[in-house]
């Protein structure tokens, strides 16, 4: 019993030390990005990068299609049969190829509207990163509980990223050279991502039927409902922001809510880590040790963020962030419930079969949201500070509804 608590915990221990390089480069640098992006492109265009941003990930996740949850616990679940791995990953790869080109078809129509119109060059350049979604396989990865490889490719791409940014972008005129930069970084992380699963897993494509694909969409179909409309809590709130107000409120609300994601990433890495080992060893007593230390180490941050909310500001956006200070103040609240919903999502509820519950959980409290914002926008009540005031309250709703499933399905 010794050697495998030992084992288990060497390997979230290592899963944990990729995951932390891996997180630095693919989200902490997109973050580091900003204290330079937001003095050379300036407040407005730095504000139209965010808003176009926003429009992307939502075709992102859905070409992902909730495959980084779906397909790596299937990939933990079958990591023993070739077969099977061959088999849901070709099905991924051919689904999330189809769903790329219903995309770019998709944008194509948005692009006749007004609201889209003004922007579509920076909107079809960035969709291209859809093509890196496609290729990169870190559900596989993941589910191998083999992070090493992924996380070197995500080092050189994103470093890549950094440095074309720093010598390339230089002035305000300069944003689509930054959109072309992301869109490489993106697509060579794919390619090289999918090389090292062809040469390293020996990975074989193979054609499989309709019935196939049709299972296996019908099995993710809850997992990326669930992630899809989650994304109003940020992306719809950037996109409301963009729509309703100015790109300098676009600038001011990114940079706040970057600086508190930034502090939300280590319960990220945290819930990704331990995740193959708890869907194996099924340990409720590891589980509230993590809540425990998760909710204490996000109420440190949430004090931090607080009281250095200025420093804050102006160390990543400059003297002009400062302005932007209150709103900092108001998501300063988020990271103890974020902490508290990563654990008892992935790494309770879907570890333990509940992936019913899982996405009940995000789709009820996204609901929420759109109803809110609904009746907001019908009472013309629909104002900025309305907006920052419901993007906390939805990650409050969030935390509860999980405890609440947590709680009917005796996991504790």
């Amino acid at each position: 019993m010794f050697k495998k608590i030992g084992s288990d915990n060497l390997i979230i221990l290592k899963n944990l030390s990729f995951l932390s390089i891996l997180r630095f480069f693919n989200i902490g640098v997109k973050f580091l990005l900003v204290a330079y992006l937001v003095r050379v492109l300036g407040k407005f265009n730095y504000g139209v990068l965010i808003w176009t941003d926003s429009i992307i990930q939502y075709f992102i996740i859905f070409i992902n299609f909730g495959f980084n949850v779906y397909a790596a616990k299937y990939i933990v679940d079958n990591r023993d049969s070739k077969v099977e791995l061959n088999k849901i990953t070709s099905s991924v790869f051919t689904i999330k190829a189809a769903i790329f080109l219903l995309s770019l078809l998709i944008l194509y129509l948005l692009s006749f509207f007004d609201t889209f119109s003004s922007y579509k060059e920076y909107l079809f350049f960035m969709l291209l990163m859809g093509i890196g979604e496609v290729l990169f396989p870190i559900w596989y990865f993941q589910g191998v509980e083999k992070l090493k490889l992924a996380t070197y490719i995500t080092v050189f791409s994103r470093t890549l990223l950094v440095l074309g940014t720093l010598f390339l972008v230089t002035n305000s005129e300069d944003l689509i050279i930054h959109i072309y930069l992301i869109v490489f970084s993106s697509i060579l992380m794919g390619v090289l991502g999918l090389y090292i699963l062809v040469k390293k897993f020996n990975f074989s494509f193979i054609w499989v039927g309709l019935e196939t694909i049709f299972k296996i969409l019908k099995d993710a179909y809850m997992f990326f409902l669930g992630r899809f409309l989650s994304l109003t809590f940020n992306f719809m709130t950037i996109f409301l922001i963009g729509v309703f107000y100015t790109m300098d409120y676009v600038s001011g609300f990114d940079i706040a809510l970057k600086i508190v994601l930034v502090c939300v990433i280590p319960f990220d890495m945290l819930q990704q880590a331990v995740f193959p080992t708890i869907t194996r060893n099924k340990d409720k007593t590891l589980i509230k040790k993590l809540i425990v230390l998760s909710v204490g180490f996000g109420v440190l941050l949430s004090i931090l963020l607080y009281f250095f909310s200025i420093e804050l500001l102006q160390l990543f956006g400059g003297v002009e962030m400062i302005e932007y200070s209150a709103i900092l103040k108001t998501l300063a609240i988020i990271p103890p419930f974020v902490a508290l919903t990563f654990i008892l999502g992935t790494c309770t509820l879907v570890a333990f079969g509940f992936d019913k519950e899982f996405n009940q959980s995000l789709i009820i409290s996204s609901l929420i949201y759109i109803f809110i914002i609904s009746i907001l926008f019908l009472m013309n009540s629909l104002t900025f500070w309305n907006l920052i005031y419901l993007r906390v309250f939805s990650d409050i709703v969030l935390a509860l509804i999980r405890v609440f499933f947590v709680y009917k399905r005796n996991l504790f």
